[in-house]
């Protein structure tokens, strides 16, 4: 029970944070604030569908493919806190100075993913890897569009990231750039794969050594108290056995 306020403490707290980071955000195209808007309205259901189990247990679980997309959203909002704090904050000059900043790159990464790992439930196979990368190709193709069609992400520029910027120095596939554009954007794209792959991988496999270990420590108990309750119907039986054979020997 503490677990399960725990985790929707954490989940309001995403979803009030970043509401919040997104108010205060400048730029609604960025992946950081669609990240930020995917895992707070996936964590709100969250808070909500466990609050109303809790009051009417006879209400319906969470659905599986609920459990899946929330992993597949935390992933996305892990991407956003790492790339952010170590790729773009150092080329970024009071890249925490501002609230909106903090609130979408650190506290709600922060929060989902603990809320990831504090949430009681089965521990998602392998697989799940495939579906992580959808909202980063998704994001991709729409950044390329943008791209192409010469929006605004801001400042006059018609790319979010140095690295998704199609003319940079170093072009498309070359290296050498100067600066952050020492590699092309199809290297840079290969390595945000290459890690939202390597973070489903690793949350996957936490998950099941964490979760695994508690469901065979629960199956070992059931298994001893399903023994214990043999044994004893067992000797209850050898004893009711041996007092009818005294009982007979009595009579004779």
């Amino acid at each position: 029970m503490i677990r399960k306020w725990i985790s929707i403490v954490l989940e309001t707290v995403v979803a009030v944070c970043a509401v919040a980071g997104v108010a205060l955000s400048p730029c609604f195209l960025y992946f950081t604030i669609q990240s930020n808007l995917w895992i707070a309205a996936t964590l709100a259901a969250f808070a909500v569908w466990q609050i109303v189990k809790m009051f009417k247990p006879s209400a319906k679980d969470i659905p599986e493919a609920m459990w899946r997309l929330k992993f597949v959203f935390t992933v996305s909002i892990t991407l956003t806190g790492g790339v952010f704090c170590a790729v773009l904050a150092p080329t970024t000059p009071g890249a925490f100075g501002d609230a909106a900043s903090v609130l979408t790159h650190v506290v709600v990464p922060v929060c989902a993913i603990a809320d990831l790992f504090v949430a009681k439930h089965d521990a998602p196979d392998f697989g799940i890897v495939v579906w992580a990368l959808v909202p980063l190709i998704y994001y991709l193709a729409f950044a390329t569009i943008g791209f192409v069609l010469n929006w605004d992400f801001g400042n006059g520029r018609n790319y979010p990231y140095f690295f998704l910027n199609w003319t940079s120095p170093a072009g498309v596939f070359g290296f050498g750039g100067g600066g952050e554009y020492f590699m092309g954007t199809f290297w840079w794209i290969l390595v945000m794969i290459a890690l939202v792959s390597g973070i489903a991988l690793a949350y996957a496999a936490i998950l099941k050594r964490v979760r695994g270990g508690a469901a065979d420590k629960t199956a070992t108990e059931t298994e001893v108290v399903v023994g214990d309750a043999a044994n004893d119907a067992e000797t209850q039986e050898e004893n009711a056995s041996e007092d009818g054979s005294n009982a007979d020997n009595d009579r004779q």
